[in-house]
């Protein structure tokens, strides 16, 4: 037959390995077109094609050209982008489907109920989580299976519970059982008698950390009490299994999922006022100058006794005399709490000559009406009280890893490596423009990076500043010591939080190990730190995304009222700017188009951070601007905003006009 010719298969084989592929990303637009991303190269993605692939999709694409123009056509899926994830239910004609829950995604994929309780009856909008069974680009298309509901589409908890199972994690804590204390025969020393204090928010229930000082004329002594979870979770039961699984307790705005049963967290373990607790103590001696004396730093194994729960905004209160102040501490707890001050003011001014302070940036707090929606957000900045915990906290920690270094060279410690060197150019060409003294050879060097960041506070620059934090390495968690640039320190493990993060009780049994004199010490590896690190990316993530979730309802009704925020600039791009609102925190995107209509008198640098009207600066990352919140997307939860005033005398386009059709673009 025609069709069995060689000659012809030949032909067609060779016509097969002419054709030009290419392998990218699939990247779809709020049109039925999309494009397929190659390294600098885009190639246009007809709309027919389009239907057979998703947004993230990696994929090798037939390249095909027609006269001047190119056009990719998908031929196979190298990397589906939907594997396990989020979607809504629909139903139609009787038949379920799901809606990924994806701003770029918007399709409609056939679903197999698979739930192991079916009890619960599914309807339109309920929240489920799906996995990928058929891919389009495959077997001709897409079929998932439905195999969690998470929760229904009324449900005032969704930004919470979608958030965290979108991310594969807990909606609650473990379940609470009994727990024996499995340490009464090791030897603790009595400290009841020594007048400790909790100082945290005035509701907090799980208390980890209890604080006494003393000062003579040369030095100040710390004592830092921590909860001793480890007393009742040996290492290899299942209670441990699960604190290392989810490795830190998970904050999300208005609500907490624990690490540990609440019956450790909140009671056994919890530091409560007048109740005998067992603690692992480290205490840390202080030169009057602020300089950390490592070589007397001890630990010690103690039952301690809590002589008062205090409040930050009370104790702070009193000490900044806020008029109406209803604390009033007994003469030995004021005692106390004002050697606590003193301390904190040395440290401080320790940190301001050798590594850099904090700035007192606002935390935003968000308070929850009783069915669990949203009821306001407060701002809340750090106050001596706040600065006493964190002060000590800090020291605790640098002082942990020093002797964890020095004793055992491992432990799970905080790592900063300061500046990135791969962005030495950028660094370099920065710094000569903001006038700052610098040292080249030593921009790798603990010191200097410092030198460099206070330099930035002590002018007052935010912009170099903001630029600083660009051009500097992520901060990591490492089973090997080293230093924490950020801090200014050369070893940094954290151990003042063992209720609430699994790599603080490392560092307590590893620290109890040294005071008992074991031979057997049970080392931290590298699949531990992978799980650590791991659940701290998805814990941000899923926090970031709750937050996004409120913000777009909390902020809608400032659309019609036009209210005027004051806000900070902290990302440029070529497409807009992004920035914070000082009043709630949060991030607002103000495209190109909200700006101004004339686009050749208006540059956006992404790379430097700045704004040019023709040649003149006007705007650069941490100046302040004025914004009016202009229109909420609730599928991709975005916030949209734009200026109140003029940018640099251009005129300013009406945000509330309706929005001209876009023209698909020309292909190549």
């Amino acid at each position: 037959m025609l069709f069995d010719d060689p000659a012809l298969k030949q032909l067609k084989n060779t016509f097969e390995k002419e054709k030009v592929r290419k392998e990218g990303y699939v990247k779809t637009t709020d049109r039925a077109f999309g494009f397929l991303e190659v390294d600098r190269d885009s190639f246009f993605i007809a709309p027919n094609d389009m239907k057979n692939v998703v947004n993230g999709d990696k994929v090798v694409a037939i390249i095909e050209k027609d006269g001047d123009k190119t056009k990719a056509v998908p031929e196979k899926l190298v990397e589906a982008y939907l594997t396990r994830f989020v979607a809504k239910v629909l139903f139609v004609s009787g038949k379920l489907f799901i809606i990924p829950d994806h701003p770029s995604i918007n399709i409609r994929i056939a679903a197999d109920d698979r739930r192991k309780d079916q009890s619960v009856k599914l309807n339109n909008g309920d929240w489920v989580i799906c996995n990928l069974k058929s891919h389009a680009l495959q077997k001709k298309e897409f079929r998932a299976t439905l195999d969690e509901l998470i929760c229904k589409k009324d449900d005032p908890k969704t930004p919470w519970l979608v958030s965290l199972r979108k991310y594969d994690l807990p909606t609650q804590e473990p379940e609470d059982s009994e727990f024996e204390f499995k340490e009464k025969d090791l030897p603790r020393e009595d400290m009841t008698s020594i007048p400790f204090v909790t100082i945290d928010s005035e509701h907090t229930e799980d208390m980890d950390d209890a604080l006494y000082i003393e000062e003579n004329d040369d030095n100040y002594k710390l004592y830092v009490a921590i909860a001793d979870p480890t007393g009742y979770i040996e290492q290899n039961t299942p209670e441990n299994e699960s604190a290392s699984h989810r490795a830190f307790s998970i904050y999300l705005p208005g609500r907490d999922i624990p690490m540990l049963p609440r019956i450790l967290s909140q009671n056994l373990c919890s530091l409560r006022e007048n109740e005998l607790r067992p603690a692992l103590v480290g205490i840390m001696t202080v030169a009057k100058d602020g300089t950390l004396l490592a070589d007397k730093t001890e630990f010690k194994l103690a039952n301690i006794m809590s002589h008062g729960k205090l409040a930050y905004n009370k104790v702070s209160d009193y000490f900044e005399k806020v008029e109406g102040a209803d604390f009033v501490p007994t003469e030995e707890i004021k005692t106390v709490l004002e050697t606590l001050i003193r301390f904190t003011e040395c440290r401080d001014k320790y940190r301001a000559t050798h590594a850099a302070t904090f700035k007192n940036k606002p935390d935003y707090d968000f308070v929850l009406k009783e069915d669990g929606s949203l009821d306001h957000i407060e701002v809340n900045f750090r106050r001596i009280a706040n600065r006493i915990v964190e002060e000590s906290m800090i020291i605790a920690n640098i002082a942990a890893g020093s002797f964890l270094a020095e004793k055992l060279n491992s432990g799970i410690f905080n790592l900063h490596k300061g500046f990135d060197l791969q962005k030495k150019k950028d660094l370099i060409e920065l710094l000569n423009k903001e006038h700052c003294p610098f040292n080249e050879e030593k921009l790798g060097e603990l010191e200097e990076y410092n030198a460099i960041r206070r330099f930035a506070i002590e002018h007052n620059n935010d912009y170099l500043d903001s630029r600083i934090r660009k051009l500097q390495e992520f901060s990591e968690i490492s089973i090997k010591p080293g230093p924490h640039y950020a801090l200014g320190v050369y070893n940094y493990a954290t151990w003042t939080s063992p209720i609430r993060k699994y790599g603080d009780m490392v560092n307590h049994r590893l620290l109890k190990s040294m005071i008992e004199h074991k031979e057997q010490i049970t080392m931290p590896d590298e699949n531990l730190l992978k799980i650590m690190n791991e659940a701290r990316r998805t814990n941000r993530m899923a926090e970031r995304d709750v937050k996004d979730w409120l913000y777009v309802e909390f902020l809608e009704p400032d659309i019609e009222k036009k209210t005027k925020f004051e806000a900070v600039i902290f990302e440029v791009s070529r497409g807009g700017f992004k920035a914070i609102l000082e009043a709630n925190g949060a991030m607002v995107f103000v495209p190109f188009s909200m700006m101004t209509e004339d686009k050749d008198s208006l540059t956006l640098q992404g790379d430097t951070g700045e704004i040019y009207v023709k040649q003149d600066l006007v705007y650069r990352l941490g100046d302040k601007i004025n914004l009016k919140v202009v229109e909420i997307n609730k599928k991709t939860r975005s916030i949209i905003a734009a200026p109140c005033e003029s940018i640099g005398g251009l005129m300013l386009p009406d945000p509330y006009a309706p929005k001209k059709a876009k023209v698909a673009p020309k292909r190549k």
